[in-house]
């Protein structure tokens, strides 16, 4: 059975029988029309970034693979819409609900099988990251995977996935085994790379976001995983960001040969903090002891530069005191599912090299400004950026491998910028900030990780997909020849030649 619960003018649900007569003409016994009044999740297009204000004609919680079915074919044939696909609803472009489209909400599809024996797993779209690893850790087995826990995993490995194991294994969309995904002629079918469909393997691990069809779930290798990882973090100066990070990126090319260390630095300004803060987060993979010892290392060069006034402030460096499992890493990012008005921003880059850092020292020392200038006061306004670091094995795998592209020392980091706040009224004040930022990215690179799209790309073929793309639009023809999965970025129908 499947409930289909429809969007009224006035955001809440109604019951689509009423306008319908396609629906009530149908003997398909298994729609269930819900009404507003039993329904419990009224506030459930209450989005998690309103500032796009999409709107669906209905939405179907899915929950299996014959609602999946049923649902494809209620879209296509009964009220002849598109359909857009929503796991975590983590798309920063809102790209995972459209308006005039049937939403199919997969966070109720939660089946985690893990297989011991052969190290994979077997894993539906809606579970979220931090309910793959507590399943996978139970059996000190893990991989590559995502930042954020509350991220899903339909969304994630389609695109990427990057986390620190994956300077070790590649990203996730590296270690899919086989996907199973719903075509647009009803056919639910397993592709993986040596099968009929092996071409769609390789077209969805970079370029699946709902271009060829609906994905269910994924077969995935997993590894061994330490007990404990040496894990821990500094606050360094931010007023000698471009010293440090040059630093920094110098020593990260002296751990390419063994790929066992990881580092993020996070810039970051709220209302609360009241002040721009830059913190150096640091993982090493293997002897807890020689992570320490790395970890020394690195403050020792940043200490002892002369250009840097303020040395690194830590807590705490003994092994013994910082040693935390895989899971407790990932639990320690916060779990937000909270609605929040919201713009990101993301570029692949080669290094952390002086320019780059005036430019994100330029955009981050805006915000303060930006702060100033609210109309109202918003309690949770964050502004941050994120350098994530894209080396080891996964940038080192060949770029045909898959669709994927951001491979090589030109994708050795990525910067990410994100605002997060509440209240419309400061919309206006705050596009100052997406502003600057935009007069910047050019400065970082021309590659865009497609898990972070931007919806004001005009060359976004290139950027997400380079010499790939001509390639995967013979795909598209081949598995939905009618562009019925379309979105604003989705893979286009090549052109037909006259």
């Amino acid at each position: 059975m499947i409930e289909v619960i429809q969007f009224n003018d006035n955001g809440k649900d109604k019951n689509l029988n009423n306008n319908n007569d396609n629906i009530n003409s149908n003997s398909n016994n298994n729609l269930i029309i819900i009404n507003e009044n039993n329904n419990n999740n009224i506030s459930y297009y209450n989005f998690l970034n309103p500032l796009f204000k999409n709107t669906p004609i209905c939405y179907i919680k899915i929950e299996n693979s014959k609602q999946l079915k049923d649902s494809l074919n209620y879209a296509m044939n009964i009220v002849k819409k598109r359909v857009s696909i929503r796991s975590g609803g983590h798309s920063c472009c809102n790209f995972s609900i459209l308006n005039d489209t049937v939403n199919l909400d997969m966070s109720g599809l939660k089946e985690c099988k893990v297989d011991v024996s052969n190290k994979s797993v077997t894993v539906q779209c809606g579970v979220t990251f931090l309910e793959y690893y507590k399943e996978t850790t139970k059996y000190l087995l893990g991989g590559p995977g995502g930042s954020c826990p509350s991220v899903c995993l339909g969304g994630l490995a389609l695109g990427g996935g990057s986390n620190p194991l994956s300077i070790k294994h590649g990203y996730l969309l590296d270690n899919i085994l086989e996907i199973t995904i719903l075509l647009e002629n009803g056919k639910l079918v397993k592709a993986n790379s040596t099968n009929q469909y092996s071409d769609l393997f390789w077209a969805l691990r970079g370029a699946g976001h709902c271009s060829f069809g609906i994905a269910l779930d994924f077969k995935i290798q997993l590894y061994d995983i330490q007990p404990y990882y040496y894990h821990n973090s500094a606050e360094l100066s931010f007023d000698s960001m471009i010293e440090s990070n040059e630093i920094i990126d110098q020593y990260m090319k002296t751990t390419k040969s063994n790929n066992n260390v990881y580092i993020g630095l996070d810039y970051r300004i709220t209302i609360k903090s009241k002040r721009l803060i830059n913190t150096l987060i640091f993982f090493y993979i293997g002897d807890l002891v020689d992570g320490e010892n790395e970890f020394e290392k690195l403050l020792q060069l940043l200490s002892s530069s002369q250009t840097i006034t303020t040395p690194p402030r830590f807590v705490e460096i003994s092994s013994e005191k910082v040693k935390k499992t895989f899971l407790e890493i990932v639990e320690r990012v916060p779990y937000s599912n909270k609605t929040r008005r919201s713009f990101t921003k993301c570029r692949f880059s080669k290094d952390l090299n002086k320019q780059n850092s005036l430019a994100l020292k330029e955009i981050m020392e805006m915000a303060p400004i930006i702060i100033s200038k609210m109309k109202e006061p918003d309690v949770i306004a964050n502004f941050s950026s994120t350098i994530y670091y894209h080396g080891g094995i996964q940038n080192q795998l060949p770029k045909d491998n898959c669709s994927f592209i951001h491979r090589g020392d030109e994708c050795t980091w990525s910067y990410t910028f994100i605002c997060l706040y509440t209240k419309e009224i400061n919309d206006q004040i705050l596009k100052e900030w997406k502003t600057k930022i935009n007069s910047c990215l050019d400065i970082f690179g021309d590659q865009i990780y497609q898990n972070y799209p931007d919806d004001e790309c005009s060359n976004w073929q290139l950027a997400y997909y380079g010499n790939h793309y001509q390639r995967l639009q013979q795909i598209k023809k081949k598995y939905d020849p009618n562009n019925y999965f379309k979105y604003q970025q989705s893979i286009e129908l090549p052109l037909v030649k006259k």
